[in-house]
C-alpha cells in the first residue's frame, strides 16, 4: 500500500474522530482501513461494530483452514464470540450484514449449486449419494441442527443472530444445557458428537469451527450476568463491543459520490473476503488437514512477553478471589486475532501466509486490550444501573 494511502487514511481518521473511539482502527491493513473508513463516512455506520464484524466474517470465511500455534503443540483455530452492545437505534445491524453480505452471497451459491445437484439425482433415479446442502450461516436452530449443519459444512459454521440473548434465554430449553456445552467443547477445540433421532450412527466432528455474533441492547445485557453463564466459562470467552459514545449518527448526504463510493467499497470488502474463502486445506493424508502458523521469532518473542508481564502481575495476587478467570484467555484470543490479521493483511495484498509476524501480535494485543476496554464499560454500566 502506497505512502499516500497511508496518509489518506490518518487525514480521514482525524476527520471522522475515529480516535475519540478509542478502538485501534489503525491496526488494521492500510486497504482495509480504507475500506471501513469509506463505509463510515457514506454508510454512517459506527467504527466499533464494523471493524469487529468484519473480524468476524474474516473468521468464519477461514474456517478450520488454517491454525496458529500458541506455543508448543497448543493450537488453535480462530473462532471468535463477539456480543455487540448499544442502546436502540444505535446502528448495530446495519454494519453486521454488511460485514457478512459476501458470505451470505456464497451462501446462496451454494444453495443454488445444491439445487441443480439435487435435480440430477432424482433424474438419475436417486442412484448415488444424495446431495448435502452446505451452508456457513444459522440463526434458528437447535443444539443437534447446528452440528447437523457443520457436519455437511465442516469448514466452519457461524451464529448469526440480531438479537442474541433470545439464543441465550432459550439455551435452557435443551436438555442439560447441550448448546452451552457445545459451545464451551467447539471453543476449547475438542471434538463435537451428536445422535441424530432416529439413527444409532452419530455424527463426529473432530476439529469444530463455530463463530458467534449477535448484537444486544445495553438494557438486556445484564441477563448474561445472571444466566450462570459467568460461572460455567461462557462469559470468559466473549468479546464485547460497547462504544464510548451513546450518540445516533447522524445521516448526512454527502455530495463527493457517495453512494458509488460505498458501492466501491463493498465490492473491495468482497474481493477480500472472496480470497479467504478461496483457502484450502493442507495436502496430506488426512482428510480436512489444515494449515498450522507458527509465530516467527520475533512476533513470539514479543507475544510471551507481552503474557509474561500479565503473569508476574496475577502472581503477585495473595487472594484468589482476586484472579480473573477471564484472563486466563487472553492468549488464546490474541492468537486468534493475531492469525485473523495475517489472513487479512494477506487478502488485502500486504503481507504472506507463511507465518504470523509482530505486526500481527502487535494488533491483535491491541484489539484484544479495546474489547476487554468494552467488557470492563459493560462490568460498570451494568454495576451502576
Amino acid at each position: 500500500m502506497s505512502i499516500a494511502q497511508e496518509i489518506c487514511n490518518k487525514v480521514m481518521s482525524e476527520v471522522q474522530g475515529i480516535k475519540d473511539t478509542g478502538f485501534p482502527l489503525d491496526a488494521f491493513p492500510e486497504r482495509v482501513q480504507t475500506i471501513i473508513l469509506d463505509m463510515v463516512r457514506y454508510e454512517n455506520f459506527k467504527v466499533e461494530y464494523l471493524a469487529p464484524a468484519m473480524l468476524s466474517a474474516v473468521s468464519s470465511a477461514l474456517g478450520g483452514t488454517y491454525y496458529v500455534r500458541v506455543k508448543g503443540q497448543w493450537i488453535t483455530n480462530a473462532a471468535l464470540y463477539i456480543i455487540m452492545v448499544g442502546r436502540p437505534g444505535l446502528g448495530k445491524t446495519p454494519p453486521l450484514e454488511a460485514a457478512y453480505r459476501p458470505i451470505r452471497k456464497h451462501d446462496y451459491a451454494m444453495f443454488k449449486a445444491y439445487e441443480s445437484e439435487l435435480e440430477a439425482w432424482k433424474a438419475a433415479g436417486e442412484s448415488g449419494r444424495k446431495p448435502v446442502l452446505r451452508r456457513t450461516v444459522v440463526s434458528d436452530f437447535t443444539p443437534e441442527s447446528l452440528l447437523l449443519t457443520h457436519n455437511s459444512n465442516p469448514r466452519s459454521v457461524v451464529i448469526l443472530v440480531d438479537e442474541i440473548m433470545g439464543m441465550f434465554n432459550s439455551a435452557n430449553r435443551y436438555t442439560n444445557g447441550q448448546l452451552i456445552e457445545q459451545l464451551l467443547t467447539a471453543w476449547s477445540g475438542g471434538a463435537l458428537d451428536v445422535t441424530r433421532v432416529g439413527s444409532t450412527v452419530p455424527v463426529h466432528i473432530e476439529q469444530p469451527c463455530i463463530n458467534i455474533i449477535g448484537t444486544t441492547q445495553t438494557k438486556r445485557v445484564h441477563e448474561l450476568l445472571t444466566k450462570g453463564f459467568e460461572e460455567n466459562g461462557l462469559l470468559d470467552r466473549i468479546l464485547f463491543v460497547l462504544p464510548k459514545s451513546r450518540e445516533v449518527p447522524k445521516w448526512t448526504d454527502w455530495d463527493d459520490g457517495g453512494e458509488d463510493r460505498a458501492s466501491m467499497a463493498a465490492a473491495r470488502w468482497e474481493q477480500i473476503l472472496g480470497k479467504v474463502l478461496s483457502l484450502d486445506y493442507d495436502t496430506g493424508e488426512e482428510e480436512r488437514m489444515p494449515h498450522v502458523l507458527s509465530m516467527d521469532r520475533e512476533a513470539r518473542e514479543y507475544f510471551f512477553s507481552w503474557w509474561n508481564r500479565k503473569v508476574e502481575r496475577i502472581n503477585r495476587i495473595e487472594d484468589d478471589a482476586q484472579v480473573e478467570s477471564r484472563e486466563m484467555k487472553h492468549p488464546a484470543q490474541v492468537a486468534r486475532l493475531a492469525l485473523l490479521m495475517q489472513v487479512l493483511r494477506y487478502a488485502a495484498g500486504e503481507s504472506h501466509l507463511q507465518s504470523v509476524d509482530t505486526a500481527s501480535v502487535k494488533a491483535a494485543v491491541r484489539l484484544n486490550g479495546y474489547f476487554e476496554d468494552s467488557y470492563r464499560r459493560i462490568r460498570s454500566f451494568v454495576a451502576e444501573d
